[in-house]
């Protein structure tokens, strides 16, 4: 027996996700339980996000925590299934990951019995301001090792992994091919699984599907592998029903070995954006940024725009300071809604982030804990005076900013009052200056001349233990404040890649069309030019009122030139 299989397709804002919602809706009306069901998808977000909207739509007397058993990711699903089946007994012991400070042993004991370089405090994905070209060898020997199972690849491929990675792995040094069946052979004797080990282990052990109705969505992300177990679970005679959403259009994890063939060749009905017909229409997308992104696609995508003009430009800075100016612009044009500015490349993210701060302009990541500049800051003016303590920057800026304004019987939040105190009172007074701070908190408002019993009632900026460069930001951002006459909240600002904007919308997008000099030469590769297109058409689809092309710091990227006019 073969499930029925249907196949939601959309652009972006199309509502597949909702579609898929009111699919589960009918599935209950026609009787089935809550346990009948299954929803999978990409990332952990994105599948509480969905238990979410699970519970406030179709579920709403099932609890949240029940309705989350049954929304996970693919790898979730499959580490429960063999979990179900005895294969993998203690997940939290068995289930290893690079970066992982608890897991680190087992790949330090196979590093060193190897004699291979690595750091254990980098993860897969991580720190590509390394340039990947500098990685330790043994980093990039487990990044090649995921890849191919992923891929389902022998070790023999890792060229090609390598290749797709973007890793020099220097194969005339090192036995590659052995180390990799080497590294297979560890992980077997220590009973330890790599999140696509596991995977494997399903699709090797043929488990059943997690249950007789399965929902996957963001399909075009699938790996591989993740589609080799869907495609087997669609086999099963306990499968009744598979609903997979996705958009082709929108693959963009080559690196991780996915392709939209894998969600176009699935055998099953189509519905929603049919061969440029029946179009859904796009809740975030008006029509002048859809014909950038479709000039960027190079063909029609699978949405229709949004009944509205929408506006788009180009940009092109002389120095970060017009930078700033026009994010305060997007800001003051829609307020409250978040702009992103978005890049290609982590290392232009950071770098931009880095000097967006420094010009004052409060901004934070999505998903990078590295793009961090109004997050946590260690205490202490210098590297070797830097102390464990850390002091959360915005809220320290929202403290010296009553500060600057403020008098002795101005009432200033807890938190403020606490960060003042962490970054401008030594360490041996601190602790008691917190407490009396708090004591004084449960009787009645806190006021700043409680605080400037403690730091002093005069230059704030000169009491803060902290590197001048932060004192410096924090200063600029208050001071710019003060003359544009409202305030920018860190979280209105995202700067971060494409990659990690995947989903989300926002008001204004500033995509940076900045690329890396070496990458250049490889858009010649026609899978490659492909995948680069659909990355930027994604980064261009974020933007719901205005998208701006931002030429700053780089070569621009040679797909972007004249999409605008």
């Amino acid at each position: 027996m073969t499930a029925e299989v249907i196949r939601w397709r959309g652009g972006p804002g199309a509502g597949k996700t909702w579609q898929l919602l009111e699919d589960v809706r009918r599935e209950v009306e026609d009787g089935r339980t809550f346990r009948d069901l299954c929803l999978m998808t990409f990332s952990r977000s994105q599948a509480d996000d969905l238990a979410a909207r699970l519970h406030q739509t179709v579920l709403p007397d099932v609890p949240v925590s029940a309705i989350r058993q049954r929304c996970a990711t693919i790898d979730a699903i499959a580490l429960r299934a063999c979990r179900d089946a005895g294969l993998i007994v203690s997940p939290k012991e068995q289930v290893i990951q690079p970066g992982d400070p608890k897991k680190a042993g087992h790949y330090t004991a196979f590093m060193e019995a190897h004699s291979l370089a690595y750091d254990q405090g980098i993860g897969t994905g991580d720190r590509e301001d390394l340039s990947r070209a500098n990685l330790p060898f043994g980093n990039q020997l487990i990044a090649i090792a995921g890849y191919l199972t992923a891929t389902m690849q022998d070790p023999e491929a890792w060229k090609t992994a390598a290749g797709a990675l973007g890793l020099p792995a220097p194969g005339y040094a090192w036995p590659v091919p052995d180390l990799l069946r080497a590294w297979t052979d560890y992980k077997a004797r220590q009973d330890v699984y790599e999140h696509g080990d596991y995977v494997a282990l399903a699709l090797r052990e043929h488990l059943p599907p997690p249950a007789p109705v399965v929902f996957t969505d963001e399909y075009q992300d699938v790996s591989p592998l993740h589609d080799a177990l869907i495609r087997q679970w669609i086999e099963h005679p306990d499968a009744i029903r598979v609903y997979v959403a996705g958009d082709a259009d929108q693959s963009i994890y080559g690196f991780r070995g996915c392709s939209p063939d894998l969600f176009l060749s699935l055998p099953a009905e189509d519905r929603g954006a049919r061969d440029g017909s029946n179009r859904p229409v796009s809740h975030r997308c008006p029509v002048r940024i859809m014909e950038v992104a479709e000039r960027i696609l190079r063909h029609p995508a699978n949405v229709a725009p949004a009944p509205r003009a929408g506006q788009v430009g180009i940009f092109r800075p002389q120095s970060i300071e017009t930078v700033a100016e026009q994010i305060e612009g997007a800001i003051q044009a829609y307020p409250g809604r978040p702009v992103f500015l978005l890049s290609r490349f982590k290392r232009h993210t950071r770098k931009i982030a880095r000097e967006v701060a420094a010009a004052g302009i409060p901004c934070s990541g999505i998903r990078d804990p590295w793009i961090a500049p109004w997050g946590k800051a260690k205490i202490g003016r210098t590297s070797t005076s830097r102390e464990a303590a850390t002091v959360d920057l915005w809220t320290l800026t929202k403290g010296v900013r009553r500060c600057v304004a403020g008098g002795d019987i101005d009432p200033i939040p807890l938190d403020e009052a606490e960060a003042l105190i962490t970054a401008a009172v030594p360490a041996p007074r601190r602790e008691h200056a917190l407490v009396d701070i708090r004591s004084k908190s449960k009787r009645a408002p806190v006021r700043l001349g409680d605080v400037f019993k403690w730091t002093g009632d005069g230059r704030i900026f000169n009491a803060l233990n902290l590197r001048p460069a932060l004192v410096e930001q924090m200063r600029i951002c208050i001071d710019r404040e003060a003359r544009r006459g409202f305030v920018i909240a860190p979280d209105l600002v995202k700067i971060d890649t494409i990659h990690s904007a995947k989903g989300l919308e926002a008001a204004v997008v500033l995509l940076h069309t900045g690329y890396l000099d070496g990458m250049i030469d490889g858009l010649v590769i026609p899978e490659r030019q492909a995948e680069e297109r659909r990355i930027y058409f994604v980064g261009a689809t974020r933007a719901e009122r205005a998208l701006v092309l931002m030429d700053y710091g780089g070569p621009v990227c040679p797909l972007l030139q004249g999409v605008i006019a």
